[in-house]
């Protein structure tokens, strides 16, 4: 089983039309800009607009009143986000989720029934978003079975083997920039957890905590700690 990767990943056609049918006026869109720690949309809210993301990182996440949160995505640019208007209700399409700027975040906003409609009458670019929403859900599918099978440890590691990879930090020393309180997020485990996992990480010699941000130290040995949780591209 591969480790998963929160970051979901554009698929080119579908970002090449959307670039292209908003700017020629095929499809009609608001122009968004958001800054760090505002939301998109909160739980709750109703959606009828799908938001293509040109600029930032968004993050996609469940809370609880008690504070408890779980990460389910990051959308960066490229990505869309929010299909609450595709539910068959009429009244009322709430959002399940929270959608927060990690980043300055640029975004335009699509009227979902319209969307909907080009989706109908365009067969290519409806494959295309199929084959978009599939891959969201095998993500979801994976980190389901992992967290029902693997060791915190072995998850957290393979974790911080695929954020390094999204950030494009192939080599020691590389630099994850995110809290004990938002790498617990991610796996969806009680920071406790991830404060055990990094002293035993920094034990055996592959990552340590410098200024508030933890750093992979020792790729090789971070892998044999993942080990079968990691798919080498």
């Amino acid at each position: 089983m591969e480790a998963i990767s929160l970051f979901v990943q554009p698929k080119p056609l579908l970002s090449e039309t959307i670039e292209r049918i908003v700017a020629d006026g095929t499809l009609k869109a608001r122009a968004l800009v958001l800054s760090p720690g505002d939301y998109l949309f909160r739980e709750g809210d109703d959606m009828r607009e799908t938001f293509y993301l040109t600029r930032g990182l968004v993050r996609l996440y469940s809370g609880t009143p008690d504070g408890y949160a779980k990460t389910v995505f990051f959308h960066k640019a490229g990505t869309l986000i929010g299909f609450q208007g595709f539910r068959p209700e009429v009244d009322r399409k709430p959002s399940i989720l929270n959608a927060k700027a990690t980043t300055k975040v640029e975004a335009f906003a699509i009227d979902a029934e319209r969307f909907g409609s080009y989706l109908k009458t365009h067969g290519d670019v409806c494959y295309a978003m199929a084959q978009y929403l599939f891959e969201m859900m095998s993500l979801q599918t994976r980190e389901a079975v992992n967290a029902s099978v693997y060791p915190v440890l072995q998850r957290f590691s393979a974790l911080l083997l695929t954020l390094a990879r999204e950030f494009n930090s192939a080599q020691a020393p590389a630099i994850i920039p995110f809290s004990n309180e938002e790498l617990a997020e991610m796996l969806g485990v009680h920071v406790n957890s991830i404060t055990n996992s990094v002293v035993a990480l920094r034990n055996a010699d592959c990552a340590e905590r410098q200024r508030g941000a933890l750093v992979i130290t020792d790729f090789k040995k971070l892998k044999s700690i993942a080990e079968n949780l990691i798919v080498e591209n």
